[in-house]
């Protein structure tokens, strides 16, 4: 089929009239990514020279402070994630953070920005993640060489901590923020920049989203990374600000590009209402209007998921709970979806604040996601199911060791399976979903896609499952994990193995609702 297909082409280039303009190329669609999500600082130390620049931020394994991670370190293995099987790679933000130490006025808290989220210049790079020949600039143009897309955390809503102690460095710099060669101060407000009204996120620098010089100040600042080559947004702390700032903030990112992906964190695991509210902000889909959002429901991070006790021996209508209300997002398949972030505890969260996890609980969970309506993103390290409880424990170091580990992990080759499957299927990637069958241990779904449609039989059991159902239509089908042939005739009986999956890949049968 694969020589088929090429000869055609072959032939149509080949009768094409010379100087005939290209066919038009289809608008992008981020349903067709999948995501590796990285701290940076935790990924790999590419250049030692850059960790400990205040000479007090840089404490290795006390996991409040930085452990080395930078852009060359990311750079020097993009190779390990393309060879996941990933598309994207969403990197936490990567702008300035306070020039060493912080502790609070108690005395009883201390940390570093290693995390990004502090930000003390926006419109700067943290100088711990940049070297000679490894700048932002660098990392996106070695992801676009390799095929790979650059997703920037970005923080609009606060900067790093006010509450500040007279031992820390910068402490007659507490309270200011800047960007763009401007310096706005908390203390000092006379430009109004900073919501002093609350509610804040602890003791959080909160910009005013009431502001409209604040909103322009960000989008220039943004629209210049955009321009430096990012590829998506993901907008951290959404429900701290208005809805109407995120509409104007979204529409003015997309003036120049308009099909930029943009997708935001709004913390619930239960309110969809919330949740949906913000997939609705513009008209069109979150590649043209609106945003996306982080399928927090829909997550197994530790102890606060509501799938998690799914996939560790739990019944399968946990799923059937969350997906029945798919109807408050304008289109769930454009949700993003995980199984566990820098929040919580991880997956496999030994220690405190959470629960440890075996192999087979990574295939189930990961099956599901993989095959489930919305776009799935893998935190780092999932790949050797590194293990952490609460923060920061959930931020060890991964290193250029566990990187050479990971080959010989089977949750490693079981996501190199599963993001080659799921390339190889537009409905897996963006159809609508339709249950066809729940059990404790067994569950089966269709997606549907235009003219392309995809039936999944997921197994968590211990042994294997004849699944049952009516609803596939009779017909020749590929099993997309197995790659076999598979015909139905009067209803599907697949037998699916323990902790495994099959999708029968073929004509796209009933619409969803039928």
């Amino acid at each position: 089929m694969k020589i088929c297909l090429i000869t055609a082409l072959i032939s149509l280039l080949l009768a094409a009239k010379p100087g005939a303009l290209p066919a038009a190329q289809p608008a992008p669609d981020f349903r067709d990514e999948t995501i590796y999500l990285v701290m940076t600082d935790r990924f790999v130390d590419g250049d030692p020279a850059n960790n400990n620049i205040y000479g007090d931020e840089y404490v290795p394994g006390n996991l409040r402070y930085y452990q080395g991670g930078d852009f060359k370190g990311l750079i020097d293995n993009l190779d390990h994630i393309k060879n996941m099987g990933f598309s994207a790679v969403w990197i936490t933000p990567p702008v300035m953070q306070p020039p060493g130490r912080y502790v609070n006025s108690a005395g009883s808290y201390d940390a570093a920005g290693y995390h990004g989220y502090w930000a003390w210049d926006f419109s700067k790079i943290d100088p711990h993640l940049e070297s000679p020949g490894a700048s932002y600039k660098d990392l996106i143009d070695a992801a676009h060489t390799r095929g790979l897309k650059i997703i920037q955390d970005i923080v609009l809503n606060h900067g790093h901590g006010g509450d500040v102690s007279p031992t820390v460095k910068w402490y007659a710099r507490r309270g200011q923020l800047s960007g763009l060669g401007k310096t706005f101060d908390y203390y000092d407000d006379k430009e109004n920049w900073f919501n002093h009204k609350g509610p804040a996120l602890a003791d959080l620098l909160d910009l005013n989203d009431d502001n409209p010089e604040t909103l322009k100040w960000f989008t220039e600042i943004y629209r210049g990374y955009q321009a430096l080559g990012v590829d998506a947004f993901r907008l951290d702390t959404v429900g701290w600000m208005k809805p109407g700032f995120w509409r104007k903030f979204t529409a003015a990112m997309r003036k120049d590009k308009h099909d930029l992906f943009i997708f935001g964190e709004i913390w619930t695991n239960d309110d969809y209402k919330l949740l949906g509210s913000y997939t609705k902000l513009g008209r069109g889909g979150p590649m043209r209007a609106g945003m996306g959002v982080v399928d927090m429901p829909g997550s197994s991070m530790g102890g606060w998921g509501r799938l998690e006790k799914v996939f560790k021996g739990g019944d399968y209508a946990g799923v059937d709970e969350v997906l029945a209300h798919d109807g408050a997002y304008r289109d769930p398949t454009w949700l993003v979806t995980y199984l566990d972030n820098h929040d919580k505890p991880r997956f496999n969260g030994e220690g405190a604040g959470g629960s440890p996890a075996a192999a087979e609980q990574y295939f189930d969970a990961l099956n599901y996601y993989f095959t489930a309506r919305g776009i799935p993103c893998v935190y780092y390290g999932t790949e050797t199911m590194m293990p952490g409880g609460d923060d920061p424990d959930n931020r060890r170091m991964l290193g250029a060791d566990g990187i050479k580990k990971a080959a010989d992990s089977p949750v490693y080759a079981h996501l190199r399976k599963l993001n080659a499957m799921r390339r190889a299927s537009p409905a897996l990637q963006k159809g609508k979903q339709k249950r066809l069958y729940t059990a404790r241990d067994q569950y089966a779904f269709r997606r549907v896609y235009k003219e392309s449609g995809a039936f999944v039989f997921l197994n968590k059991a211990d042994s294997p499952a004849l699944i049952k159902t009516a609803g596939v239509p009779d017909g020749n089908y590929t099993e997309l994990y197995t790659g076999r042939a598979v015909t139905v005739k009067g209803g599907a009986a697949v037998e699916v193995p323990a902790h495994g999956l099959r999708v029968l890949a073929g004509g796209k049968g009933p619409a969803p609702g039928n």
